[in-house]
């Protein structure tokens, strides 16, 4: 049903009032007189309509009470913004410090194992090293037996034989 305007003078009320959308609230304000801005929001017209209801004595003073009512300003949202962007932050800071961390510990770990095979290295080759000089000096000793059995061979007397 479309807005009468003479039908809402006749018999005002806040429910109807709250049906009503931003260009009929502005209808309603100029009937009556009341300044406002044209870019102020459908709410800030609405109460401007509403105190001016209540001055009049058009409607009782106690539907401001319950009256929805709205900050003139962006304060409340700006405030949520504000922290959820500090919380978005912290979390993103949380988590570059999480992965930073997750980086050190595998570098630490890379190193670690690094040390170990180092060192595995280093006991393998010290291993080869006693190994090969066991292997010389039996070849020392193998020569050394092999001396003094051509010795004996060739000197008997000499060798105490």
């Amino acid at each position: 049903m479309p807005f009468n305007l003479d039908k809402f003078v006749a018999s005002p009320s806040v429910e109807e009032l709250d049906s009503l959308k931003k260009s009929e609230i502005v209808k309603v304000a100029k009937h009556y007189g009341i300044e406002f801005q044209p870019l102020m929001r459908k709410d800030e017209i609405k109460r401007y309509v509403l105190e001016y209801l209540v001055d009049e004595s058009i409607l009782p003073s106690t539907v401001l009470e319950t009256a929805i009512t709205v900050p003139t300003d962006n304060t409340f949202e700006l405030k949520r913004l504000e922290m959820e962007m500090n919380k978005e932050i912290r979390l993103k800071e949380m988590e570059r410090e999480r992965e930073r961390e997750e980086r050190e510990r595998e570098e630490r770990e890379r190193e670690e194992r690094e040390r170990e095979r180092e060192e595995r290295e280093r006991e393998r080759e010290e291993r080869e090293r006693e190994r090969k000089e066991r292997e010389m000096q039996m070849q020392r000793e193998e020569k050394a037996r092999e001396h003094e059995f051509r010795a004996r061979k060739i000197c008997p007397q000499i060798s105490g034989g």
